[in-house]
């Protein structure tokens, strides 16, 4: 049996990721948000900039951890693919253990294909293959011994997050979560299982839909906590910061200006990464916010959500 600082469990992916300047970037009534990114219906353009590497938050806060001098696994299910082996090399050029990954030679490892406009944004088409499939049969109970557990998006089955919890209550296992839209839409079966987290990770538009509350809304955003169970709730709102709830004390943070935003993709579980190494290395919930602001900021001038994450020696400068 392994000893961990922290097993992560989730989702792993290949990203596939395209920069060019000529996306079109649209005001438009008919989608979610208002913004659309397009190009011409039948033509072909070139692009600047293309990065194929892992992705998902399993692997991403399990590297980020990794690079932090923390002892770290990832759990997550994927195919007997090439996708897969780009998965595996980079989890293991971070020295995060991979004894633990699930391959199914019958599914396919999950791909998304991320179009990044000039300004940073981007539009995201995900294949969820087989890191929606992860199952209790998957886990190896019995061979995990963590101070930590991190659990990303299990494609909405609450079944698995509630056995998840179970073992680690059981064992006296600090546990954070950073729910999947699936599961956060599951709504009040999600808030029953939350007494068993310490730390719930959410970005504003996802409180908003788990509270049924209107987190857009000014005076929802700066009224009270959010109380949904868990010791300590962390809201990030891109660029602007975000706040922290902390057993009912709300401490607000104003979001890092870096010099350039290549790319937006895994900020937020560059956030979370930071954080919990903060908290890891005994620093408490509110000077933990630091730590995780500074990860987040650093990626930002990379393709990807892994580039760019600091290590233990350059995020305790901060």
């Amino acid at each position: 049996m392994a000893n961990y600082d922290v097993v992560t469990i989730g989702s792993a992916t290949l990203d596939i990721f395209m920069r060019s300047d000529k996306f079109k970037v649209i005001s438009s009534g008919e989608v979610k948000g208002g913004l659309a990114m397009c190009e011409v219906y039948g033509g072909k353009m070139e692009v600047e900039e293309v990065e194929i590497v892992s992705g998902g938050g399993a692997t991403n806060v399990a590297v980020s951890l990794a690079r932090k001098d923390l002892k770290t696994a990832c759990i997550c299910e994927m195919g007997n693919d090439p996708q897969a082996l780009i998965v595996h090399q980079d989890l293991e050029a971070a020295q995060v253990d991979t004894r633990f990954l699930v391959q199914e030679p019958d599914e396919t490892t999950a791909v998304s294909v991320i179009l990044i406009a000039d300004d940073g944004g981007r539009s995201i088409m995900v294949h969820r293959g087989a890191s929606a499939m992860l199952s209790k049969r998957d886990l190896p109970f019995e061979e995990i011994e963590a101070r930590w557990i991190h659990i990303s998006s299990l494609g909405g089955n609450l079944q698995l997050l509630k056995q998840i919890l179970e073992f680690a209550d059981k064992r006296g296992i600090r546990v954070s979560l950073n729910p999947g839209m699936k599961e956060i839409k599951r709504g009040a079966e999600l808030l029953k299982l939350l007494k068993k987290v310490e730390i719930l990770f959410l970005n504003r538009e996802e409180a908003g839909v788990l509270t049924e509350d209107d987190y857009q809304s000014e005076a929802v955003w700066n009224k009270g906590v959010c109380e949904v169970g868990t010791k300590v709730v962390v809201i990030t709102d891109g660029a602007r910061g975000g706040k922290v709830c902390i057993d009912q004390k709300n401490i607000f943070w104003e979001g890092r200006k870096p010099r350039k935003v290549v790319d937006t993709t895994g900020a937020g579980d560059a956030f979370a990464s930071g954080y919990l190494a903060a908290i890891l290395y005994g620093h408490n919930y509110e000077r933990a916010i630091g730590w995780g602001s500074v990860n987040a900021s650093a990626i930002l001038g990379h393709v990807g959500a892994k580039k760019g994450l600091l290590t233990l020696a350059q995020i305790k400068n901060f």
